[in-house]
Order: C-alpha cells, then sequence, then structure tokens
C-alpha cells in the first residue's frame, strides 16, 4: 500500500510540477497525492451530479452515446476547477498580508529598537490584530519547533506570495548574514515600501478616471439604451415580452456585466493601508 501511494505521489509530481510549491504559498497542509486524490473524488461527485440531468434527457432521446462525453466534459470541468484551488488561496494570501504589512512591521522594528530579540519580536507581532500578523508568527513558530533562524527567514521569503512580505523579510535575512543592525536596515526597507506604495496609490488615481468613464458607457448607458431599444423594436414587430426568458437572460447578462466591472476595479485597486 506504501508503495502504491508513493507511486502515486511520483506520479501526481511529474503531472503538476509546480503544484506541491503552489501548495506550501497557499498555506494548505497537504501533499501533492492527497490533494489530486480529493480533486479526482469532488470532481467526479460534482460531474455525476451534474450531468445527471442532461444524461436522463439523452437517454430518453436514445442518445445514449452522448452520455459518456458530457460526463467527462463536467468531470474535466470540475477538475479543472479544483486543481486551481491553491491559485485562489495564494491570492488571498497575497491579500490579507498586502492589506496591512506595514502594521505588523513597524511594529516589529519597533520591538527590535526597544531591545527585543528577533524571535520575541517575530512572536509578539503575531498577537496583533493585523491580518499579516499571523505570519509573522508562523516564522517565530517554526524557530522555537528546531528550524534554523536563517533557513526559517529563507523559507519564508521562498514560498510567501507576498512581493512586500519577501521586502521585509530580505534586510533581515542580510543582517544576519552580514552581522549589520537590522534595525537599520529594515527601517530603510520600510521606507523604500512606503514610497512605493505612495506611488501604486497614484497610478490607480489617474486609471481611475478612464474606469469610471468606460463603466458609465458600456456598464450603464449601453446596456439601458439596448434594453429600452430592444423592446420598442420587439413591440413595434408584435412579439409578445414576458419576464420568462426574454427578461430573465438579460437580468442574467446585466449581472454578469456588473460582476465584471467589479472584478476589474477590485483587480486594480492597491491593496495596502499605510
Amino acid at each position: 500500500m506504501i508503495k502504491i501511494t508513493e507511486e502515486s505521489e511520483a506520479f501526481a509530481n511529474k503531472l503538476f510540477p509546480n503544484l506541491k510549491e503552489d501548495l506550501r504559498m497557499a498555506q494548505m497542509k497537504t501533499d501533492v497525492g492527497a490533494f489530486v486524490n480529493k480533486c479526482l473524488l469532488m470532481s467526479l461527485v460534482f460531474a455525476f451530479n451534474l450531468s445527471l440531468i442532461f444524461v436522463i434527457i439523452l437517454i430518453q432521446r436514445k442518445l445514449y452515446l452522448l452520455t459518456i462525453p458530457v460526463f467527462v466534459f463536467f468531470f474535466i470541468i470540475m477538475f479543472t476547477i479544483c486543481i486551481k484551488i491553491p491559485k485562489f488561496n495564494i491570492a488571498k494570501v497575497r491579500q490579507e498580508i498586502e492589506s496591512d504589512i506595514f502594521t505588523p512591521s513597524r511594529m516589529m522594528l519597533t520591538l527590535l529598537e526597544s531591545g527585543n530579540s528577533l524571535i520575541s519580536a517575530l512572536e509578539n507581532v503575531s498577537y496583533t490584530k493585523a491580518k499579516s500578523s499571523k505570519y509573522f508568527g508562523k516564522i517565530a513558530s517554526e524557530i522555537y519547533l528546531g528550524k534554523n533562524i536563517e533557513q526559517a527567514i529563507e523559507d519564508a521569503i521562498k514560498y510567501t506570495p507576498s512581493d512586500s512580505f519577501r521586502m521585509v523579510l530580505e534586510p533581515i535575512k542580510k543582517s544576519l548574514k552580514t552581522g549589520t543592525d537590522i534595525q537599520v536596515n529594515l527601517q530603510a526597507t520600510l521606507q523604500q515600501l512606503s514610497e512605493q506604495k505612495i506611488v501604486e496609490i497614484e497610478q490607480y488615481e489617474k486609471r481611475l478616471n478612464p474606469l469610471s468613464m468606460f463603466y458609465m458607457i458600456f456598464g450603464t448607458v449601453l446596456p439601458a439604451i439596448g434594453v429600452v431599444g430592444m423592446v420598442l423594436i420587439l413591440s413595434v414587430i408584435g412579439f409578445k415580452i414576458e419576464f420568462f426568458p426574454v427578461f430573465l437572460i438579460l437580468l442574467i447578462l446585466i449581472i454578469i456585466l456588473q460582476l465584471f466591472f467589479v472584478k476589474i476595479f477590485q483587480s486594480t485597486r492597491p491593496m495596502v493601508k499605510l
């Protein structure tokens, strides 16, 4: 049984070479083989439930040969979504860290300047209410569990999806290797990071006006004119207009359009609190 498990693990690693690193960056405590097996099981269950209605309709029409392609189609769709879960979690972790990275970073600098050790500062920072503070605490936990402090910092840099968190940890890593003052390097890094975030906010302000205009035209004016124009045309030609299915389809399309613009605004907004 162990041999089969090891073979499955090796095959999963070859099939998805970046999955192991993605799971680590997504803070998902599972191995590649177990995760792929869960995805296969979930995909089978969801594909069966989703394709059941279509299969019944196809059987009633005696289109038996199409039942398997329908099931395979839904299985592939569900498995593709499932295997992307680490990517979604990576984006969530990045957003958590980037949203308030300055609060724990500045607190850690203050603790270091007050004479606290690096391990003590990392531990105390983890008790703050900032979302990103727990990632500092994980470094302290690994050190307490026996990992070398330099290795713990290096692993955190390697497996974090946040460039800002990596930027905060780099001067600490450099100071540990060279023996230079951590406080000086960290303070200079935080100042540089603050300037970068201010530039991002200024760039967002410049992008906001054209994005707002684009939304007003394509997200508000054109859909309203299109719906009114379609209703007038259908009324002239004598087509009977009912909520189902015409207006229901239009409503769904408009909702999708609005969600699309919401996603655009969210993706362009800087994820930082100075």
